[in-house]
Order: C-alpha cells, then structure tokens, then sequence
C-alpha cells in the first residue's frame, strides 16, 4: 500500500499547470480516550481530478493550506493550527488513473463539553477552498456506551509504517467519508466501532445487535454479538457484502444492551449507506420538487454527492439534508425548512416570467437571503432600462441589482456587492442611464 492515495484524471498531455474544481469529502467519528476524554477523528478526503497541479521534469505537485481551529459552546477559540499537505506523483513510476485521491485524518483529544470543529482547505494553486464546520458533544460517559460508528471501504492487515492514522492494532481501516459505493467496483464496506465504560475496575458485559435496512425498512442483513471483556475499551468490526444490494439508501443500525436488561437497548448509533444507482423508482418531478428547497444552499461537495445518487438516494440525501440543518430537532417541524419552503412559495408567486420563479435571479437571491430590507424600485427611468436595487443589512451589508432587459418583467442579476457567490456583469453600469446615481449604492 502507498502512503498516499493519490489519483489523477488520465492525461495525455502535460501542460505546466492542471486546472480542478476543489471538492473535499469530510466525516468525524467519536471515540472513547483516556481519563474520560473524547477523541474526535475527522477525515478528509479529496479527488485528484478536483486539484490543481504543476507540472516539472515529469513530477507533478499539489498543495492543500489546512487550518484546523477547535471552539468552545460559546464561540471561544480553544485551538488553532495551520499545516500544509503535499500530494506529489512521478509519473516516471506511477501511472494514473481517474478517481484517485488524497485521504488524511485530523485527530484531536477533548476534555467532556461541547465543541465547535473547523477545518479550512485551500488549494494552494487554484485558490479555491471548502469550509466544514460542525458542533458536537463529547462522548456521554455516564455508562457503559458505544463510539461512533466508522465505515470503511476495506480493512486490512498492514505492518508498515504508513498510514498510521487509519491504523488500529496493525490492521488498516480506509475511512469512506461520503458513504458511497458502487457493487461495480467495491465488494463491500467495513464498520467498526467501539464499546466502552468509564468505570475501568468494572467487568464490559453485554451485546450488541446490528441492523441493516433498505428505505422499505426490510432487514436485509443482521448480526449480534455477546461480549465480556475486563478492559474499559473492547472494539468490533466487520465486513459487509453489497454486491447483492440494489441501489438507494440504507441504514445501518447498532444497539446496545446492558447484560441485566437485553431486550431495551441503552445506546444505539445509525449511519447511512448509499449504493450508486441502477434504476429509478422516484419521479424526476419528486425529486425536483425537493431539490428547489436545498439547491442554493448545498456544499459543492455535498452537491457532487446528491448528483451521483439514483432519485431514491436523492430524496434520502434531501431528507437527511434538513435533518443536519433543524435548528430544534426536538421540534416535530423543521423551521428552518419551513421559512425556505415560504421564500420557494413566494418566489414562485412573484418572480415567474419564463420560468419557475425559484430559478430565477431575484427568486435565488430571495430564496437565500430572505425578505430585502431595502428596495428601489426604477421602473420608468429616462434612457435606462427598469431596474430594482435590493439591499439587506443584517451580518453585513449586501447590494444586489437587477436589471430588465426585456421590459416584460423578468429581471436579471447584473450588479451585486459582498456576496461571495453571485457575480456582477462588468458592463453594469451600462444599462443604467447616463441619470443613474451612485449614491442609491450607499
């Protein structure tokens, strides 16, 4: 085994610099640690063909700038750290091939709380960068628990020197972060996790049951184990077989029961599978349906993920979307889903010319910034076209422009200030009349 995955684009031709579109896979798994610590292992993984790199004397290089911050529950900075990885291919001994890529893990060792995690990438050469950011709690080590569960595409036994943070006693576990297989090319996938107890004089008694289901809820694989061990830490792991399975979205559930009471679980953890698709049962209309709600909204990363999904995936991908962004889980309606199904209603309503009114430009802009706070409404301007100016001052002032070209209502994005993924036209002030005044920008 390498101690890089690197892959690349197959290439026939060199030039000095190779262009890619940044696009990182991240997960974070949680494990039991000493003197009733936490440790979060946070793994990042990134396709050759997303990178960018230069070309010299046949050996092409990339860099990826990664800051790793860790924040209290109040926003405090608790740790900060910047490092640099560098992925370099001879292609005098390596040959390349599509779909390789770059996989590392960021580690950390917490005290119990409840942590803000943050990890930038920047592509060193192409400038482009992903943010990941999400909160978590430390293990609860009230009881006898079980860790996250990790999913792997193999595991295998290893004894070299490589890979060391995806090594558990001398057998290599290659972190899948995205959960995405394709029975083509993978034979399976390996779970691990681990049981645990604070108390490390007290005997580690009980079971475990293990569920795998198809969105029809059907088991379609199960296992359960008995254990006793006298160490506070016993970890288990298995392969499973999906060479059988049809493409969609699977849970893969892991109770946890205690040696007094083996029929009500006292922990239990739940990850999804997703196997590429092979046919769709889920309307294109479906699908779209719910894509409007989330599209202005997803990750690159995660939009490259719900691309590669069949209709079923993509509606499980949807759902589990809003379920990471429910501001109160212990709420039965989502809210935040319910203010973007509002704006999607509205903008259907108000902006619909020659198309749906989500997809368009004051549609987008309203679907992710809300309500303007601000608007100039110049629809009978001397020698200009008719134009709106929306403006928003809440985190940060925001302008944005709109012009109609064609006098009939449909009004496009032409000029817009600090908002990092719209565009202006650099011919904006163009179309605006030679009355225009730039102090309507203030």
């Amino acid at each position: 085994m390498k101690d890089k995955f690197l892959l690349l684009l197959l290439i026939f031709l060199l030039p000095a610099m190779l262009f890619a579109e940044l696009n990182v896979y991240f997960d974070c798994n949680r494990f039991p640690a000493e003197n009733k610590n936490t440790t979060f292992e946070i793994t990042y993984k990134v396709f050759d063909s997303d990178l960018d790199f230069s070309a010299q004397n046949n050996i092409l290089t990339a860099r990826l700038i990664i800051n790793f911050k860790i924040y209290n529950a109040n926003g405090e900075s608790m740790y900060n750290k910047e490092f640099v990885k560098q992925i370099q291919v001879d292609l005098n001994k390596t040959s390349i091939y599509e779909d390789e890529f770059f996989i590392d893990k960021i580690i950390a060792t917490v005290t119990p709380g409840t942590y803000i995690f943050s990890v930038s990438i920047r592509d060193r050469i192409s400038k482009e960068s992903i943010l990941w950011e999400k909160t978590y709690d430390t293990l609860d080590l009230s009881h006898m628990n079980i860790s996250d569960v990790e999913i792997s595409s193999f595991h295998q036994e290893d004894s070299s020197e490589g890979f060391m943070n995806f090594k558990r006693n001398n057998i290599v576990f290659l972190v899948n972060p995205n959960h995405l297989f394709n029975p083509l090319q993978d034979d399976g996938f390996t779970y691990y996790f681990e049981v645990f107890n604070e108390d490390s004089n007290a005997i580690l008694e009980g079971s475990w049951k293990l569920k795998l289901k198809n969105n029809d809820d059907q088991i379609i694989y199960s296992y359960d184990e008995s254990f006793t061990s006298s160490s506070p830490i016993k970890s288990f792991w298995e392969w499973i077989p999906i060479s059988d399975l049809e493409a969609g979205t699977y849970m893969l559930k892991i109770d946890l029961y205690s040696k007094n009471d083996p029929l009500e679980p006292i922990a239990n953890r739940t990850e999804t599978i997703f196997i590429q698709p092979d046919e769709n049962t889920v309307s294109d209309t479906d699908v779209e349906n719910e894509y409007r709600y989330a599209v202005y909204f997803m990750t690159n990363a995660e939009e490259k993920i719900y691309e590669s999904l069949d209709n079923e995936g993509k509606m499980e991908f949807l759902k589990r979307f809003w379920q990471a962004n429910d501001p109160n889980p212990k709420t039965e309606e989502n809210e935040y889903k319910e203010e973007i199904i509002r704006r999607v209603n509205y903008a259907n309503r108000n902006f619909s010319q020659n198309d749906d009114g989500w997809k368009s430009d004051r549609g987008r802009i309203y679907i992710r910034m809300g309500k303007p706070e601000e608007v100039i409404d110049k629809a009978y301007e001397f020698q200009a076209k008719p134009y709106i100016i929306w403006k928003y001052y809440m985190g940060g002032k925001r302008i944005y422009i709109f012009v109609d070209f064609t006098s009939l209502g449909d009004y496009k994005l032409v000029y817009v200030d600090n908002d990092e993924f719209e565009f202006s036209d650099p011919n904006w002030l163009d179309y605006m009349g030679p009355y225009f005044d730039e102090n309507e920008l203030q």
